[in-house]
């Protein structure tokens, strides 16, 4: 996959869509924008193999940890090799204060549906593009925090996407 295929997935799954708003591709309750996107990579032209995170504002990809995850992931998803097999994962994982300060409990609620948003407008978009797509809800919580580095209270991973060629 080239890095400006990956761009336009990104962009077009939970990218900015007006600057002047805040707006993204993907609805958000109050805009509060909850969830984040982690590419794990692992054969996209021109990127280090590793984990990243989307920073929407910038559109940029900021390196987290490099290396080949694969297996890792794997392991937390129950042996699935969809995860080995992948060009890239997207890994949803959400903050949940953003939403539930203002929401409380039924900002719970809005923060999975917003996931599920995401995950459509990334099945639109790799499809579009002749990309292969499976959502993956599978997986041990604290094996994919474990790996992001998050502490699965304040945020925590919610839903996988993994992305290739068919």
């Amino acid at each position: 996959m080239s890095l400006a295929e990956l761009s336009h997935i990104l962009h077009y799954s939970n990218g900015l869509t007006d600057k002047r708003s805040g707006f993204r591709a993907s609805p958000s309750a109050g805009a509060t924008y909850p969830i984040e996107i982690y590419p794990v990579i692992n054969n996209v032209e021109g990127l280090t193999t590793g984990i990243y995170r989307y920073s929407v504002s910038a559109h940029e990809l900021e390196p987290i940890r490099e290396g080949d995850f694969r297996q890792e992931m794997a392991q937390a998803a129950l042996g699935q090799r969809m995860l080995i097999e992948a060009t890239v994962v997207l890994v949803l994982s959400a903050i949940f204060e953003r939403t539930t300060r203002l929401y409380q409990e039924r900002g719970q609620r809005y923060i999975l549906l917003e996931a599920g948003h995401i995950a459509q407008n990334t099945s639109l978009v790799a499809t579009s593009m002749g990309l292969g797509i499976c959502a993956i809800g599978a997986f041990y919580d604290e094996g994919f925090n474990r790996l992001l580095g998050l502490d699965g209270q304040q945020e925590s991973v919610l839903y996988l996407i993994a992305v290739g060629k068919i």
